[in-house]
């Protein structure tokens, strides 16, 4: 059958995109990426991250990639959820755990035999009254790990009551019309197995083919964004408002009132649930009887690069809502309560009567944005870590970066925002795990504690310590990326799913190598940077050829894992003396 429009449109799109972003990969893998990086279009991750839940493989079980979200936002195994089950009783009810799950493949046909291969794997997987490891003959370390953040999340948020999602998605460059019947009846029963394993669950088993793909690429979240206010005061370029709460919503939520999270990237906390003051605001709006809203509540500020206004209509530029995140969690969750309650799409009458008060700033300068965040920020008692996204360091990078033609997330999602290759995005957390395994040589932090980076304060004024040089940020972020881009290329010996936790290791193994020594500060990659080392594809293979057989060896004598030997220091110190001596001096 010749391909359609679509088919043929989508083709070139992935091409294109391929050699912007992953060009020495294989067309498989590429797709692979390519595929979860439109269906997670909306979660603001970068390619590393989302490189991170790829499991395809031998023994994969169907499933080419996995994600566990809470909230919209990644799980990963070292979340604060994961690692403490008295986490979760700080966490608010109701919030929204989700399970993705994306079989991919780069062809035009969706085979009943790679959904019965999904449907051998997912029931089982997901019953959280059995063991996982029951599943270690059939199905690799990679695939159940990922799965089992899932059902961590599960076990440890049930007594919060969140709201659970299972979406399964299998791709290619088909046309979904022309699936088979039989095919969708196994997807069909696929789905009614895991809803009787979950009946709380919202269950999706979805096929998405060249025009889906199409569809989700070519909807681009718009750049320009409407406000309607009624009462506006104008000083200079900047505004004070009263916005009704019913416009208000529509410039913070998508249409089932889901916050567009991008918008609150520069607040220096997430939504707090049911704390006392959410719950203050929260009863304001269910009292009819309550006085005006914005007399009670401080209002909400808002930083844009430009705001235009007609009338007592605003066309708002790249804006940040940098203060007010609770307020309007909470008035998205009332919103939402009251038309489940009513079974209304569109906000009542009674709702778009209150009014919000809304200081909109026009500042384009980065540095002028970073002091409002702040000084807004500061009006509560927050930690200096958690403002790090503003600290000068992260800006120097920013800017240093952007010279060398990458651009540093230090907001996330803000160069995703404005249409930037996903391959040249390094977000901070990708910095730090490069910093943390080359320039002081822990790459078993970088590997199982990517999160501690930017959580603890200690490490994070450590990773990105403000003396250090510049160039030693971007020498790391390079050494890094250079290393997943050869893991990505036909040439690599290894598997796809160990690349996911051997990157750094292999890093680390590269430098060391490099230097005849083991890092313990950025000031011995010196001598590097100044020269502008780069490392070949044969030197990164050796290098990897070492840690592969370094890896066998200690798993065997230690009775332990891949996945897991890298995430602690032991491994590490074997690493470097083999890397060194040849063989291991005296460390077992």
């Amino acid at each position: 059958m010749p391909s359609t429009g679509t088919q043929t449109l989508i083709k070139t799109i992935f091409e294109q995109w391929k050699i912007a972003n992953v060009p020495l990969s294989s067309p498989n893998d590429a797709w692979e990426l390519f595929t979860a990086w439109l269906l997670l279009k909306d979660n603001d991750l970068t390619l590393n991250e989302i490189e991170l839940g790829v499991v395809d493989g031998e023994n994969d079980g169907g499933a080419d990639a996995i994600y566990t979200l809470l909230e919209g936002s990644i799980i990963e195994a070292d979340s604060a959820i994961i690692e403490n089950a008295d986490t979760a009783r700080e966490y608010p009810e109701g919030l929204t755990l989700e399970l993705k799950v994306i079989q991919s493949k780069n062809n035009t046909s969706f085979p009943q035999s790679e959904i019965t291969k999904l449907h051998s794997l997912l029931p089982r997987a997901l019953d959280i009254s059995r063991d996982l490891d029951e599943l270690h003959e059939e199905v690799r370390e990679e695939v159940r790990e990922q799965l089992q953040i899932f059902r961590t999340a599960l076990k440890n948020l049930l007594v919060r009551r969140p709201r659970i999602s299972v979406h399964i998605s299998i791709a290619s460059q088909g046309v979904t019309r022309h699936i088979d019947s039989n095919v969708h009846g196994r997807a069909g029963r696929l789905k009614e197995d895991l809803r009787e394993l979950l009946p709380m669950a919202d269950i999706k088993v979805e096929f998405i083919g060249a025009d889906e793909l199409w569809k989700i690429y070519d909807t681009r979240s718009p750049e320009t964004i409407e406000l309607h206010c009624d009462e506006i005061l104008t000083s200079g370029e900047s505004y004070v408002a009263l916005a009704p709460l019913d416009n208000y919503i529509r410039l913070i939520c998508e249409k089932d009132y889901s916050i567009r999270r991008h918008l609150f990237d520069a607040n220096v906390r997430d939504y707090e649930g049911q704390v006392a003051v959410n719950k203050e605001i929260m009863a304001t709006l269910n009292d009819p009887m309550s006085p005006e809203f914005w007399w009670l509540n401080n209002g909400v500020t808002i930083l844009c690069d430009g705001a235009h206004s007609v009338g007592k209509r605003f066309a708002l530029n790249n804006i940040q809502i940098v203060n007010g995140l609770q307020t309007s969690h909470t008035i998205a969750r009332w919103f939402k309560q009251t038309s489940e309650s009513v079974g209304a799409e569109e906000p009542t009458a009674e709702l778009a009567k209150r009014k919000i008060l809304v200081r909109i700033i026009v500042a384009d300068e980065n540095s002028v944005r970073d002091s409002i965040i702040r000084a807004t920020n500061r009006q509560t008692p927050v930690p200096e870590a958690s403002l790090r996204a503003t600290d000068k360091i992260q800006r120097q990078i920013e800017k240093y970066f952007e010279s060398k033609g990458l651009f540093y997330d230090r907001r996330k999602g803000y160069y995703r925002n404005i249409g930037k290759d996903p391959a040249r995005i390094v977000s901070i957390s990708y910095l730090g795990q490069a910093m943390y395994a080359l320039a002081y040589g822990r790459p078993e932090v970088a590997r199982g504690k990517p999160n501690s980076l930017l959580a603890e304060d200690a490490r994070y004024r450590q990773a990105f310590d403000a003396t250090a040089d510049l160039e030693i940020f971007y020498w790391t972020a390079s050494v890094l990326r250079a290393v997943d881009s050869h893991l990505r290329s036909a040439t690599s010996q290894m598997r796809y799913p160990e690349r996911r936790y051997l990157s750094p290791v292999i890093a680390y193994a590269t430098v060391v190598k490099a230097l005849n020594s083991i890092p313990q500060h950025w000031t011995q990659l010196l001598p590097l940077t100044k020269r502008e080392a780069d490392f070949s594809d044969f030197e990164i293979e050796s290098a990897a050829a070492i840690v592969k057989e370094g890896l066998d060896e200690f798993t065997k004598m230690h009775s332990t894992t891949p996945a897991e030997a890298t995430k602690r220091q032991p491994f590490t110190l074997y690493l470097a003396d083999k890397v060194l001596f040849g063989v291991v001096a005296g460390r077992t």
